[in-house]
Protein backbone atom coordinates (compact mmCIF):
# COMPACT_ATOMS: atom_id res chain seq x y z
CA UNK A 1 0.00 0.00 0.00
CA UNK A 2 1.03 3.36 0.51
CA UNK A 3 4.50 4.12 2.81
CA UNK A 4 3.92 7.19 5.46
CA UNK A 5 6.68 9.00 4.27
CA UNK A 6 10.04 9.02 2.18
CA UNK A 7 12.71 10.38 4.08
CA UNK A 8 10.22 12.01 6.83
CA UNK A 9 8.58 13.59 3.92
CA UNK A 10 4.83 12.66 2.49
CA UNK A 11 5.60 10.68 -0.67
CA UNK A 12 3.91 11.63 -4.13
CA UNK A 13 3.12 9.46 -6.92
CA UNK A 14 1.00 9.24 -10.03
CA UNK A 15 -1.34 7.66 -12.53
CA UNK A 16 0.54 8.26 -16.18
CA UNK A 17 0.00 6.43 -19.14
CA UNK A 18 -0.44 8.66 -22.52
CA UNK A 19 1.01 11.46 -21.21
CA UNK A 20 4.40 8.87 -20.70
CA UNK A 21 3.77 7.70 -24.90
CA UNK A 22 3.82 11.08 -25.76
CA UNK A 23 6.70 12.63 -23.39
CA UNK A 24 8.77 9.98 -25.17
CA UNK A 25 7.56 10.23 -28.30
CA UNK A 26 6.16 6.68 -28.52
CA UNK A 27 3.04 5.44 -29.97
CA UNK A 28 0.54 4.49 -27.47
CA UNK A 29 -0.07 1.13 -29.11
CA UNK A 30 2.87 0.31 -29.10
CA UNK A 31 3.53 1.70 -25.55
CA UNK A 32 0.33 -0.81 -24.63
CA UNK A 33 1.61 -3.85 -26.59
CA UNK A 34 5.49 -3.61 -26.11
CA UNK A 35 6.73 -5.00 -22.09
CA UNK A 36 10.14 -3.53 -22.58
CA UNK A 37 8.80 -0.22 -24.29
CA UNK A 38 5.87 0.40 -21.17
CA UNK A 39 8.57 -0.16 -18.77
CA UNK A 40 11.25 1.40 -19.87
CA UNK A 41 9.45 4.49 -20.67
CA UNK A 42 7.36 4.47 -17.22
CA UNK A 43 10.43 4.51 -15.37
CA UNK A 44 12.37 7.00 -16.84
CA UNK A 45 9.21 9.74 -16.90
CA UNK A 46 8.93 8.16 -13.02
CA UNK A 47 13.10 9.00 -12.79
CA UNK A 48 12.33 12.66 -14.67
CA UNK A 49 9.71 14.00 -12.24
CA UNK A 50 11.32 12.37 -9.42
CA UNK A 51 8.20 9.93 -7.74
CA UNK A 52 8.84 8.53 -5.08
CA UNK A 53 6.97 5.07 -6.73
CA UNK A 54 7.23 4.24 -9.82
CA UNK A 55 4.70 4.82 -12.46
CA UNK A 56 3.33 1.14 -13.33
CA UNK A 57 -0.12 0.75 -13.48
CA UNK A 58 -1.43 0.09 -17.35
CA UNK A 59 -5.01 0.15 -19.01
CA UNK A 60 -6.02 -1.90 -15.82
CA UNK A 61 -9.65 -2.13 -16.85
CA UNK A 62 -9.11 -3.63 -20.23
CA UNK A 63 -6.97 -6.82 -19.79
CA UNK A 64 -9.77 -9.14 -18.08
CA UNK A 65 -11.93 -8.23 -20.98
CA UNK A 66 -10.13 -8.20 -24.01
CA UNK A 67 -8.62 -11.61 -22.69
CA UNK A 68 -12.56 -12.43 -22.35
CA UNK A 69 -13.19 -11.75 -26.17
CA UNK A 70 -14.32 -8.11 -25.91
CA UNK A 71 -13.43 -5.44 -28.36
CA UNK A 72 -10.56 -2.80 -27.28
CA UNK A 73 -10.24 0.22 -29.23
CA UNK A 74 -6.69 1.93 -29.48
CA UNK A 75 -7.22 5.37 -30.31
CA UNK A 76 -3.98 7.21 -31.80
CA UNK A 77 -2.21 9.10 -28.92
CA UNK A 78 -4.69 7.64 -26.31
CA UNK A 79 -5.31 5.18 -24.05
CA UNK A 80 -7.18 1.68 -24.58
CA UNK A 81 -11.16 1.10 -23.74
CA UNK A 82 -13.64 -1.61 -23.78
CA UNK A 83 -16.21 -0.63 -26.89
CA UNK A 84 -18.76 -0.51 -24.44
CA UNK A 85 -21.42 0.14 -27.64
CA UNK A 86 -20.85 -3.49 -28.71
CA UNK A 87 -20.71 -5.31 -25.21
CA UNK A 88 -19.79 -8.90 -25.12
CA UNK A 89 -22.54 -10.32 -23.38
CA UNK A 90 -25.22 -8.29 -25.01
CA UNK A 91 -27.87 -10.92 -23.40
CA UNK A 92 -27.96 -12.97 -20.33
CA UNK A 93 -27.68 -16.03 -22.56
CA UNK A 94 -24.43 -15.07 -23.69
CA UNK A 95 -22.81 -15.70 -20.64
CA UNK A 96 -23.28 -19.58 -20.88
CA UNK A 97 -21.02 -18.99 -24.22
CA UNK A 98 -17.70 -17.38 -22.88
CA UNK A 99 -15.18 -19.05 -21.72
CA UNK A 100 -12.81 -18.35 -19.00
CA UNK A 101 -9.58 -16.43 -20.19
CA UNK A 102 -6.39 -18.45 -19.80
CA UNK A 103 -4.30 -16.51 -17.64
CA UNK A 104 -1.08 -17.08 -19.25
CA UNK A 105 -2.19 -17.32 -22.62
CA UNK A 106 -5.03 -14.84 -23.13
CA UNK A 107 -5.09 -11.46 -24.63
CA UNK A 108 -2.47 -9.17 -23.56
CA UNK A 109 -2.38 -11.33 -20.08
CA UNK A 110 1.08 -12.70 -21.10
CA UNK A 111 2.02 -8.60 -21.68
CA UNK A 112 1.15 -7.49 -17.71
CA UNK A 113 3.60 -10.60 -16.64
CA UNK A 114 6.15 -9.46 -19.02
CA UNK A 115 5.77 -6.46 -17.59
CA UNK A 116 6.32 -7.28 -14.17
CA UNK A 117 9.29 -9.18 -15.13
CA UNK A 118 10.89 -6.22 -16.74
CA UNK A 119 10.12 -4.15 -13.29
CA UNK A 120 11.61 -6.91 -11.46
CA UNK A 121 14.78 -6.86 -13.79
CA UNK A 122 15.54 -3.42 -13.50
CA UNK A 123 14.17 -2.62 -9.92
CA UNK A 124 14.60 -5.05 -7.95
CA UNK A 125 10.35 -5.35 -7.57
CA UNK A 126 7.79 -6.23 -9.96
CA UNK A 127 5.43 -3.58 -11.03
CA UNK A 128 2.16 -4.80 -9.30
CA UNK A 129 -0.72 -7.18 -9.77
CA UNK A 130 -3.39 -4.86 -10.69
CA UNK A 131 -6.69 -6.21 -12.15
CA UNK A 132 -9.93 -4.81 -12.90
CA UNK A 133 -12.38 -5.15 -9.87
CA UNK A 134 -15.89 -7.22 -10.53
CA UNK A 135 -18.23 -4.56 -10.75
CA UNK A 136 -16.22 -2.50 -13.71
CA UNK A 137 -15.61 -5.33 -15.33
CA UNK A 138 -18.58 -5.78 -15.65
CA UNK A 139 -19.58 -2.82 -17.02
CA UNK A 140 -17.26 -3.43 -19.65
CA UNK A 141 -18.35 -6.42 -21.07
CA UNK A 142 -21.89 -5.89 -20.30
CA UNK A 143 -22.53 -2.41 -21.22
CA UNK A 144 -23.47 -0.30 -18.09
CA UNK A 145 -27.25 0.67 -18.86
CA UNK A 146 -27.77 -3.27 -19.14
CA UNK A 147 -25.51 -3.68 -16.10
CA UNK A 148 -27.92 -1.29 -13.87
CA UNK A 149 -30.92 -2.99 -15.61
CA UNK A 150 -29.27 -5.78 -14.51
CA UNK A 151 -28.93 -5.38 -10.88
CA UNK A 152 -32.46 -3.82 -10.09
CA UNK A 153 -34.55 -6.47 -12.91
CA UNK A 154 -32.37 -9.93 -12.96
CA UNK A 155 -30.25 -9.93 -9.65
CA UNK A 156 -30.25 -13.49 -9.78
CA UNK A 157 -28.27 -13.23 -13.28
CA UNK A 158 -26.22 -10.27 -12.04
CA UNK A 159 -25.42 -12.46 -8.81
CA UNK A 160 -24.08 -15.01 -11.29
CA UNK A 161 -22.06 -12.90 -13.67
CA UNK A 162 -20.09 -11.41 -10.39
CA UNK A 163 -19.37 -14.84 -9.54
CA UNK A 164 -17.76 -16.01 -12.94
CA UNK A 165 -15.99 -12.89 -13.05
CA UNK A 166 -14.29 -13.37 -9.46
CA UNK A 167 -13.78 -17.39 -9.67
CA UNK A 168 -13.20 -17.67 -12.88
CA UNK A 169 -11.38 -14.56 -14.38
CA UNK A 170 -9.91 -12.12 -11.68
CA UNK A 171 -9.05 -14.85 -9.26
CA UNK A 172 -6.97 -16.88 -11.84
CA UNK A 173 -5.68 -13.78 -13.30
CA UNK A 174 -3.97 -12.67 -9.76
CA UNK A 175 -2.72 -15.99 -8.94
CA UNK A 176 -0.94 -16.39 -12.09
CA UNK A 177 0.43 -12.63 -11.32
CA UNK A 178 1.61 -14.18 -8.15
CA UNK A 179 2.93 -17.12 -9.38
CA UNK A 180 5.17 -15.07 -12.31
CA UNK A 181 6.82 -13.00 -9.35
CA UNK A 182 6.88 -15.36 -7.01
CA UNK A 183 5.59 -14.59 -4.27
CA UNK A 184 2.24 -16.14 -3.20
CA UNK A 185 0.90 -12.84 -0.97
CA UNK A 186 1.87 -10.15 -3.71
CA UNK A 187 -0.32 -6.77 -3.00
CA UNK A 188 -3.36 -7.39 -5.66
CA UNK A 189 -4.94 -4.46 -6.31
CA UNK A 190 -8.44 -3.47 -7.99
CA UNK A 191 -9.20 -0.42 -10.25
CA UNK A 192 -12.92 -0.01 -9.98
CA UNK A 193 -13.74 3.88 -11.09
CA UNK A 194 -17.30 2.59 -12.52
CA UNK A 195 -18.84 1.48 -8.99
CA UNK A 196 -19.00 5.42 -8.11
CA UNK A 197 -21.86 7.37 -7.07
CA UNK A 198 -24.09 8.67 -8.85
CA UNK A 199 -23.03 5.51 -11.12
CA UNK A 200 -23.98 3.30 -8.31
CA UNK A 201 -26.26 3.52 -5.14
CA UNK A 202 -24.62 3.16 -2.02
CA UNK A 203 -26.71 0.22 -1.25
CA UNK A 204 -25.63 -1.60 -4.87
CA UNK A 205 -22.49 -0.92 -3.41
CA UNK A 206 -22.79 -2.92 -0.52
CA UNK A 207 -24.36 -5.64 -2.25
CA UNK A 208 -22.13 -5.72 -5.75
CA UNK A 209 -18.54 -4.25 -4.64
CA UNK A 210 -17.81 -4.68 -1.05
CA UNK A 211 -19.40 -8.36 -1.14
CA UNK A 212 -17.45 -9.14 -4.15
CA UNK A 213 -13.96 -7.90 -3.00
CA UNK A 214 -14.34 -10.01 0.32
CA UNK A 215 -14.97 -13.13 -1.99
CA UNK A 216 -11.95 -12.25 -3.67
CA UNK A 217 -10.15 -11.92 -0.20
CA UNK A 218 -11.55 -15.33 0.87
CA UNK A 219 -9.62 -17.07 -1.59
CA UNK A 220 -7.09 -15.40 -2.33
CA UNK A 221 -5.85 -13.92 1.61
CA UNK A 222 -6.19 -10.36 2.67
CA UNK A 223 -3.58 -9.19 0.22
CA UNK A 224 -6.47 -7.79 -2.12
CA UNK A 225 -7.88 -4.91 -2.55
CA UNK A 226 -10.28 -3.07 -4.93
CA UNK A 227 -10.01 1.30 -4.90
CA UNK A 228 -10.27 4.17 -7.34
CA UNK A 229 -13.63 4.89 -6.46
CA UNK A 230 -15.04 8.54 -6.79
CA UNK A 231 -17.86 10.10 -6.10
CA UNK A 232 -18.04 11.42 -2.34
CA UNK A 233 -19.93 14.42 -3.54
CA UNK A 234 -22.55 12.86 -5.35
CA UNK A 235 -23.43 9.87 -2.75
CA UNK A 236 -25.49 11.27 -0.40
CA UNK A 237 -23.83 10.46 2.81
CA UNK A 238 -20.24 10.57 1.91
CA UNK A 239 -19.45 8.88 5.51
CA UNK A 240 -20.84 5.81 4.74
CA UNK A 241 -19.25 5.59 1.28
CA UNK A 242 -15.77 5.83 2.57
CA UNK A 243 -16.34 3.21 5.12
CA UNK A 244 -17.62 1.18 2.53
CA UNK A 245 -14.39 2.15 0.47
CA UNK A 246 -12.37 1.44 3.77
CA UNK A 247 -14.08 -2.15 3.62
CA UNK A 248 -12.70 -2.40 0.35
CA UNK A 249 -9.19 -1.59 0.99
CA UNK A 250 -8.83 -2.07 4.55
CA UNK A 251 -6.84 0.96 6.64
CA UNK A 252 -5.95 2.72 3.42
CA UNK A 253 -8.69 5.35 2.57
CA UNK A 254 -8.19 7.26 -1.04
CA UNK A 255 -10.31 10.44 -1.85
CA UNK A 256 -9.95 11.67 -5.35
CA UNK A 257 -10.53 15.19 -6.50
CA UNK A 258 -12.90 16.34 -7.37
CA UNK A 259 -14.86 15.21 -4.58
CA UNK A 260 -12.08 15.55 -2.04
CA UNK A 261 -11.72 19.33 -2.83
CA UNK A 262 -15.95 19.53 -3.53
CA UNK A 263 -16.41 17.98 0.60
CA UNK A 264 -13.55 19.67 2.15
CA UNK A 265 -10.46 17.45 3.05
CA UNK A 266 -11.20 18.55 7.10
CA UNK A 267 -14.03 16.21 6.42
CA UNK A 268 -11.99 13.62 5.48
CA UNK A 269 -9.64 14.00 8.21
CA UNK A 270 -11.83 14.06 10.35
CA UNK A 271 -13.49 10.44 9.07
CA UNK A 272 -9.80 8.72 8.60
CA UNK A 273 -8.82 9.99 12.11
CA UNK A 274 -11.96 8.08 13.12
CA UNK A 275 -10.95 5.20 11.53
CA UNK A 276 -7.13 4.99 12.17
CA UNK A 277 -6.78 5.58 8.11
CA UNK A 278 -3.74 6.64 5.89
CA UNK A 279 -5.30 9.11 3.87
CA UNK A 280 -4.03 9.16 -0.28
CA UNK A 281 -5.33 12.57 -1.46
CA UNK A 282 -5.94 12.85 -5.12
CA UNK A 283 -5.02 15.85 -7.22
CA UNK A 284 -7.73 16.15 -10.19
CA UNK A 285 -6.35 15.44 -13.65
CA UNK A 286 -7.76 19.00 -15.36
CA UNK A 287 -6.23 21.35 -12.56
CA UNK A 288 -3.03 19.29 -13.60
CA UNK A 289 -3.74 19.56 -17.41
CA UNK A 290 -5.15 23.47 -17.15
CA UNK A 291 -2.93 24.92 -14.35
CA UNK A 292 -2.18 27.15 -13.46
CA UNK A 293 0.64 26.59 -11.54
CA UNK A 294 0.15 28.55 -8.53
CA UNK A 295 -3.68 27.07 -8.59
CA UNK A 296 -1.80 22.83 -8.68
CA UNK A 297 0.69 24.59 -5.68
CA UNK A 298 -1.83 25.69 -3.84
CA UNK A 299 -4.51 22.65 -3.51
CA UNK A 300 -1.26 21.01 -2.67
CA UNK A 301 -0.29 22.89 -0.02
CA UNK A 302 -3.73 22.68 1.62
CA UNK A 303 -4.09 19.09 1.01
CA UNK A 304 -1.13 18.78 3.10
CA UNK A 305 -1.70 21.12 5.33
CA UNK A 306 -4.82 19.75 6.88
CA UNK A 307 -4.41 15.97 6.08
CA UNK A 308 -0.59 15.03 6.43
CA UNK A 309 -0.03 16.68 10.06
CA UNK A 310 -0.14 12.81 11.70
CA UNK A 311 2.41 11.80 8.69
CA UNK A 312 -0.45 9.51 7.54
CA UNK A 313 -0.99 10.96 3.88
CA UNK A 314 0.27 10.29 0.62
CA UNK A 315 -0.74 12.37 -2.26
CA UNK A 316 -1.52 10.80 -5.59
CA UNK A 317 -2.02 12.85 -9.43
CA UNK A 318 -5.01 11.08 -10.26
CA UNK A 319 -4.08 11.32 -14.17
CA UNK A 320 -1.67 12.93 -16.05
CA UNK A 321 -3.64 13.82 -19.23
CA UNK A 322 -1.46 13.46 -22.59
CA UNK A 323 -1.50 16.96 -23.10
CA UNK A 324 -0.41 17.56 -19.98
CA UNK A 325 2.72 20.63 -19.65
CA UNK A 326 5.23 19.12 -17.88
CA UNK A 327 6.06 21.98 -15.67
CA UNK A 328 2.68 21.15 -14.29
CA UNK A 329 3.84 18.06 -12.53
CA UNK A 330 7.24 19.74 -11.65
CA UNK A 331 5.79 22.11 -9.82
CA UNK A 332 3.03 19.66 -8.05
CA UNK A 333 6.42 17.46 -7.05
CA UNK A 334 8.22 20.35 -5.94
CA UNK A 335 5.21 21.34 -3.47
CA UNK A 336 4.89 18.57 -2.02
CA UNK A 337 8.73 18.20 -1.59
CA UNK A 338 8.39 21.81 -0.15
CA UNK A 339 5.77 21.74 1.98
CA UNK A 340 5.83 18.02 2.92
CA UNK A 341 8.53 18.09 4.76
CA UNK A 342 7.73 15.62 8.00
CA UNK A 343 7.31 17.49 10.78
CA UNK A 344 4.89 20.34 9.12
CA UNK A 345 5.87 22.99 10.68
CA UNK A 346 3.06 25.52 12.09
CA UNK A 347 2.49 27.89 9.50
CA UNK A 348 2.97 26.40 5.67
CA UNK A 349 3.19 30.26 4.37
CA UNK A 350 5.92 30.40 5.65
CA UNK A 351 7.63 27.81 3.94
CA UNK A 352 9.77 29.43 1.00
CA UNK A 353 8.64 27.89 -2.17
CA UNK A 354 10.02 28.59 -6.30
CA UNK A 355 8.29 27.30 -9.00
CA UNK A 356 11.14 24.90 -10.42
CA UNK A 357 12.93 25.73 -13.88
CA UNK A 358 13.65 22.33 -15.87
CA UNK A 359 15.31 20.88 -18.70
CA UNK A 360 12.76 19.20 -21.31
CA UNK A 361 12.74 15.13 -21.17
CA UNK A 362 14.63 14.68 -24.21
CA UNK A 363 17.72 16.81 -23.01
CA UNK A 364 16.64 15.19 -19.38
CA UNK A 365 17.58 11.33 -21.31
CA UNK A 366 20.34 12.82 -23.04
CA UNK A 367 22.05 13.98 -19.62
CA UNK A 368 22.11 10.15 -18.82
CA UNK A 369 22.89 8.71 -21.83
CA UNK A 370 19.59 7.22 -22.10
CA UNK A 371 17.25 6.93 -25.22
CA UNK A 372 13.50 5.20 -25.86
CA UNK A 373 14.33 3.31 -29.31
Amino acid sequence: MAPQSAGRRVVIAAQSNDHSARLAGVPTERFFTDAATFARTQLLVSAYYGFDAPVDIWDAYNIEAEALGQRIVYPADGIPDADRTQPLIRTPADLDRVAPPDPYRSGRMPWVHEVNKFYLRMTGRPAHAYFCAPFSLAVNIRGYENLISDLYERPAFAHRLFSFLCDDVIGPFIEAMRAEVGNPNFLADGNDAWASPPLITLDLMDEFVVAYTNRLRERLGPKVVTRGNWGEGRSGDPERFMAQKLRCSPGFLSVLDPDLHEIGPRRVREFARSQNAFVTAGVDARLLRDGPVEAIVERIRCYLDVLARDGKCAIFLNQIAAETPPEHVHAAVAACRAYGQLPLPDDLDEVPFTVPRRESFSAFLRERGESID
